[in-house]
């Protein structure tokens, strides 16, 4: 199978696109087996051929993803393979056919509209016409409501996603309150939801200016080991149904060797002190850097082009532009992070 790189017209809007392996297409869709960001295996993916923009055999993110391939880096650490070829079985030749496999196999979906909107959920009934689905809020409980989705209207189904996996195991699982000690944290970002509103991980240290924290992504692995400025923090939650649901996803996770695939907390166990950002910086050296504040519009990753006592300039690493950051308003910085090994290959692979 060929790996190729999808764009539609509704990604033109999220600024988005699909990658994985082409399984077939027919006059009405392309189905593809999805790639995740770390090219590992994700759920099936069909697309409306009349929203389809371009196809592409040849990208900076293929390149990538296929470096990742060939080093053996690209596995199925959710299972989800098994139920892929289950359903390439059955003929999925449009949304009708896809949304009764859904249906029958109890599986969540997720559906782009050509507007951009997204519905993530469980198909209650499907018609030629349209998908009825009960979504899945943001307390990882179904809706009442069900939301119907005229067939015309759909972009994109994916079927068998690694989070709608868990979700599924979720509902049985009998996981309660807060046995890692989990906590949101809600920075002073007052026009900014990069972080999604959130840092949701574990604090291992903390001094009188910053703490030394865990963070976990959405699918309940080990993300960063980074310091968070304690000034920058306005909210802390230690019980909420998220907690609740991230819970159980490190218990799962730890259980099937998959939390912490970069190895990242080794570096962890080997501090007995939270260390400043000047002292995270100066130690670098010429390795990879990412830092976040208020000045930037998006996280910076790049190289140390200089450092003093107030302020570091980072390069970025593929258009060498560098930019000055004030070392107290820094508001994040990763120590080690699955997005620093993710750009470590990305570099590579465009060499």
């Amino acid at each position: 199978m060929k790996l190729v790189e999808l764009h539609t017209k509704a990604d033109l809007l999220t600024g988005s696109y699909y990658l994985g392996y082409l399984v077939y297409q027919n006059e009405d869709l392309t189905v593809l087996i999805g790639l995740d960001d770390d090219a590992n295996a994700s759920g099936l993916i069909l697309v409306n051929n009349q929203d389809l923009v371009g196809m592409v055999e040849q990208s900076l993110s293929l390149a990538y993803c296929q470096r990742l391939i060939d080093e053996g880096k690209s596995t199925d650490p959710f299972k989800l393979m098994p139920v892929n070829q289950e359903l390439l079985k059955d003929s999925l030749s449009n949304f009708f056919e896809a949304g009764k496999a859904a249906l029958f196999n109890k599986l969540p979906v997720n559906v782009t509209l050509n507007n951009g909107v997204i519905y993530s959920g469980i198909v209650t009934e499907a018609t030629l016409e349209e998908l009825r689905i009960r979504q899945i809020d943001g307390n990882f409980a179904l809706d009442r409501i069900h939301s119907v989705i005229p067939m015309k209207q759909i972009s994109s189904l994916e079927i068998n996603s690694a989070l709608g996996k868990m979700w599924s195991e979720y509902q049985d699982s009998d996981i309660a309150g807060n046995p890692y000690d989990l906590v949101e944290l809600y920075l002073d970002w007052l026009d900014d939801d990069r972080f999604g509103n959130y840092l949701l991980g574990r604090v291992l240290l903390e001094d009188d200016h910053c703490l030394l924290f865990e963070s976990i992504n959405d699918y309940g692995q080990l993300e960063a080991i980074c310091l968070v400025n304690r000034d920058d923090i306005i909210h802390e939650c230690t019980a909420s149904p998220v907690i609740d649901f991230y819970s159980f996803l490190l218990t799962r996770n730890q259980e099937a060797g998959i939390f912490d695939l970069n190895e990242l907390d080794h570096l962890a166990q080997s501090l007995d002190h939270v260390p400043s950002p000047l002292e995270v910086l100066q130690n670098a050296g010429q390795q990879l850097v990412s830092v976040d504040d208020y000045a930037a519009p998006g996280e910076m990753t790049g190289y140390i082009q200089g450092l003093t006592d107030s302020e570091v300039y980072i390069a970025d690493p593929v258009t060498g532009q560098v930019a000055p950051f004030a070392i107290d308003r820094i508001c994040t910085i990763d120590l080690a992070s699955s997005e620093l090994e993710k750009m470590k290959e990305y570099l590579a692979a465009q060499e």
